[in-house]
């Protein structure tokens, strides 16, 4: 009897890294977090950003490390957000062609006095930044 080679998936064994599609992937991913959608035990998460902003304080999500800043706001529905859509970053980047692995940072940042806007760096270090509106 011969052995059968593994099954390879067609997708899987022709996929390949689009740097080309940073830019949108990232855009998508931190508009969906601060959209309504982003709803966490009775309250959206939006709201709460905004809140932390009125206060005066810029907002960080730093998706590779998992860190909040200003981490003395850090409220629980906002942490849970973070782990349900970090959880899920590796899947969201994939369904666009942009692998994890070659992303070296991912940040969302939202200044107290300024526009939103996603961040990245990639393992060329090419940066990418796109605004949220």
């Amino acid at each position: 009897m011969i052995p059968r080679a593994p099954r390879i998936s067609f997708i899987e064994s022709h996929k390949t890294m689009k740097y080309k599609n940073i830019r949108s992937a990232i855009h998508n991913f931190g508009h969906s977090f601060l959209s309504l959608m982003n709803y966490v035990d009775d309250v959206y998460v939006r709201d709460e950003l905004f809140d932390i902003r009125k206060s005066g304080h810029d907002i960080e999500i730093d998706w590779l490390e998992n860190t909040f800043t200003p981490a003395s706001e850090a409220r629980g529905p906002i942490i849970k957000s973070m782990a349900y859509w970090r959880a899920d970053l590796e899947r969201h980047l994939d369904s666009q062609d942009v692998d994890i692995d070659n992303v070296r940072g991912l940040k969302l940042v939202w200044p107290a006095r300024g526009a939103s806007y996603m961040w990245a760096v990639d393992d060329r270090g090419k940066e990418h930044k796109i605004y949220i509106y």
